[in-house]
């Protein structure tokens, strides 16, 4: 958030970043529970109080350019090392410091995945992919045309629609060099100033609209319903301490079940490695999830009962919560804020058709129920930003109006592994004809 050359009046590296960030989720939960108002929205916390705060640091770097200097990305292998795809301490590349969050959460789904709930995925799963896949090539095709309209390049309105948004920080970094070879200038800085707007509306419409739909449509949920599903990792959730405590309370099982996550992730990161050497675009985060639910499908089969739900459900709700406000912290705003009015207006309009076809066609082809509700919600957060703000969104809705199993098990699939695939050929494909 600092011009080159002007000295930082504030420097906070990435572990200070870690730690900034668990005020910041107090921050947020403190402005939830004062306001009525703001509990109704369905906003993670994490979400709220780091957009305060990412906004905060905006408006200082603008009084004083380089008042603040933000650093989120780290080479400590001590830190990386579960993630990484090396068993030595040799030096990694640069990586975000939230990076082990972010694998530690989807380990902790893999390892909740029973067989018994994945056979549920069937049909419903396939339609859901299909419904992204569907609206990803629609990001493309309106992006481009609503760009060319506006006497812009249309590869403009390719990498602020689905390249970015469907897409996320990843495919963005992914494919910029490609978009600057077909002749967009600046296609890293406009990436990234849309694909951080995309995190932000994305992390607030979605439980907004979620919230909308599960008391009109929803199915009534009995209190007694309330209760943490064994195959839903969304149950009630309390706030951040409440979690961190109850973790020191369970005592050794939390060890226990933290040595086995993290052998997954480990394992996970030699999968996704050895996947991505062979040509296949395979996140390191989707080998951790396939290892673990390999091992939680195993100890099912062979009867085990040491493996805890409540446990798991506990370590990858804290991981979700810092993840999230470490991300909103280090957005870097002044790149969204110095964006051009043809991005803002590509935006605003992939924002309304996000919101306009979830609502009027997911919502309504997967069944208008409650179940439907929360994955429609799922749908917004990682169509316009993120799977780990889709799942913080339903968190909220399910901590207050009641599990959603089966949604738990759809969005993450979908939204972090197989739209992928769609996302990247779309974009290609909208490269090699727009270029």
């Amino acid at each position: 958030m600092n011009n080159a050359g002007v000295s930082p009046l504030l420097s906070v590296g990435p572990f200070a970043l870690l730690l900034l960030a668990l005020p910041v989720v107090l921050l947020g939960e403190a402005l939830n529970q004062r306001f009525t108002g703001l509990r109704r929205l369905h906003i993670p916390a994490a979400i709220l109080g780091g957009l305060l705060v990412a906004i905060a640091l905006l408006v200082a770097g603008e009084i004083r350019p380089g008042l603040v200097r933000l650093s989120g990305e780290t080479k400590n292998v001590a830190w990386l090392w579960p993630v990484l795809p090396q068993w030595d301490l040799s030096e990694p590349r640069a990586t975000g410091v939230e990076r082990p969050l972010l694998i530690l959460f989807f380990t902790c789904m893999g390892l909740n995945a029973s067989l018994a709930l994945a056979r549920q995925g069937g049909r419903p799963l396939l339609l859901f992919f299909a419904l992204a896949s569907v609206l990803s090539v629609l990001q493309a095709v309106v992006g481009a045309g609503l760009a060319r309209a506006l006497g812009e390049n249309p590869l403009l309105g390719v990498l602020a629609g689905t390249t970015s948004l469907m897409g996320g920080f990843g495919t963005v970094a992914g494919f910029a060099p490609e978009f600057t070879k077909a002749g967009l200038a600046g296609a890293p800085v406009i990436g990234v100033a849309a694909a951080a707007y995309g995190v932000i509306a994305g992390g607030i419409i979605a439980g907004i609209l979620g919230g909308r739909l599960i008391p009109r449509h929803g199915d009534p949920v009995r209190d007694d319903a309330r209760a943490v599903d064994s195959a839903d990792p969304a149950g009630p959730r309390p706030g951040f301490i409440a979690l961190v405590l109850r973790l020191v309370a369970m005592g050794r099982p939390v060890l226990l079940h933290l040595a086995i996550l993290l052998l997954c992730m480990k394992a996970g990161a030699f999968l996704s490695g050895l996947l991505q050497a062979r040509g296949l675009t395979f996140p390191v985060y989707m080998g951790a999830l396939a290892v673990a639910a390999v091992t939680r499908s195993v100890h099912d089969s062979l009867g085990g009962r040491w493996l805890r739900t409540d446990c798991t459900d506990a370590l990858g709700a804290v991981a979700l919560t810092w993840l999230l406000a470490v991300v909103m912290v280090n957005l870097q705003l002044v790149q969204l804020s110095r964006a051009a009015l043809p991005l803002i207006v590509l935006l605003a309009v992939q924002t309304v058709l996000m919101v306009a076809a979830a609502r009027w066609v997911v919502f309504r082809l997967m069944g208008r129920d409650h179940e439907a509700a929360v994955m429609t919600a799922g749908l917004v957060g990682f169509g316009l930003g993120a799977t780990s703000n889709a799942l913080a969104s339903m968190r909220e809705l399910t901590a207050r109006f009641g599990p959603a199993p089966r949604a738990f098990l759809i969005v993450p699939i979908v939204g972090a592994f197989l739209i992928d695939f769609t996302n990247a050929l779309v974009t290609t494909l909208a490269l090699n004809l727009l270029r």
